[in-house]
């Protein structure tokens, strides 16, 4: 993309799955200069081992929430850096909500020091999630950005650790926008999917190691509602097009809104998974085993209409995307 050329970029978070897949897509430009932080050094040198030669990348190994500096005349901040998996939100609440508040807070005093000192603006892509909406009603619904979030997570939920902060971090960068004039846009993630070379510990990338391995999936889960997925290339496009042309102190929904196959239950997801996986492996067939019969919840879409309206549109149906991270994870073990 065109508009990222001789820009300066920082991406927390890099070796998450949205991070590392950002990184790599900036990198191919040759034009990019791309700033890679996490907090594992390790990580970061095995997950960009391509890159580490290259004048146009360099990282920064450290935790987001705590102290740390920044070279000056940073464009442009994606602010990815947060965990999101179920036993981290349920079992370390605490190191959910710092990354997501103080972590978008040392982003921002970066951003207002250097506009004060430097005249120089940088733009703050804010990563936000499905679960500022909030969904507890007793029927499907799509919702879009001015929504208002009656049905949003108690505050007493395992689950508020995330959501709420998400929806803080939102606050206070809207906060710095009114002011200090920050420039900041927020992206409301659904749920992406993908392939990444340090695996989430969620159940699609079980059921993908698992088809690999030519093992029957088994799900002991007695309800599931439908969700809001999305292929890890079409959000990433969609980020990019976000940090492009999104207008300052918006917020906008990076979704499929259910298009092209895409809003599918656990179950769903997996019996896709095996059929695309049978039909890859074949002659070595696997199947879905459930113990109890799956009652469908209500689901949410996100309506992304208003990102279609900087000129981004969905590529990739839900079938052909999983065929693509089957064959991209064993590419990686070769």
């Amino acid at each position: 993309m065109q508009f990222y050329h001789q820009k300066k970029v920082l991406v927390t978070g890099a070796t998450g799955l949205l991070g590392s897949n950002l990184v790599n897509f900036l990198m191919k430009s040759g034009e990019t200069q791309v700033i890679a932080l996490s907090r594992s050094k390790n990580k970061l040198c095995e997950g960009f081992t391509e890159h580490l030669s290259n004048s146009l990348f360099s990282y920064i190994p450290c935790d987001v929430s705590q102290d740390f500096s920044l070279p000056d005349g940073i464009d442009i901040i994606f602010h990815a850096a947060g965990p999101m998996g179920q036993k981290k939100i349920t079992e370390q609440p605490v190191d959910v909500i710092l990354p997501n508040l103080l972590g978008t807070l040392r982003c921002l005093e970066y951003m207002r020091r250097q506009n004060e000192l430097y005249q120089k603006t940088c733009r703050l892509v804010l990563f936000s999630s499905v679960t500022v909406y909030g969904n507890h009603s007793l029927q499907e619904k799509t919702v879009k950005e001015q929504n208002t979030y009656e049905t949003a997570d108690a505050l007493d939920q395992p689950r508020a650790c995330y959501s709420e902060s998400k929806r803080m971090a939102e606050v206070i960068a809207r906060s710095y926008q009114r002011q200090y004039g920050i420039d900041f846009v927020a992206a409301r993630l659904s749920t992406v999917y993908g392939n990444t070379k340090f695996i989430p510990d969620t159940a699609f990338y079980e059921f993908i190691r698992k088809s690999i391995q030519r093992e029957n999936i088994t799900l002991k889960t007695s309800s599931c509602a439908r969700r809001d997925n999305i292929y890890i290339d079409d959000a990433v496009n969609g980020l990019l097009h976000i940090g492009a042309y999104g207008i300052n102190g918006q917020s906008y929904n990076v979704s499929s809104n259910g298009e092209k196959g895409n809003y599918l239950a656990i179950d769903e997801i997996a019996q896709v998974i095996i059929d695309v996986s049978n039909d890859m492996f074949k002659g070595r067939p696997i199947k879905l085993i459930t113990e109890n019969t799956i009652k469908k919840l209500p689901g949410l879409k996100l309506d992304n209409s208003l990102l279609k309206t900087l000129g981004w549109k969905l590529q990739f149906n839900f079938k052909d995307a999983v065929q693509n991270i089957i064959r991209q994870q064993l590419s990686q073990k070769l």
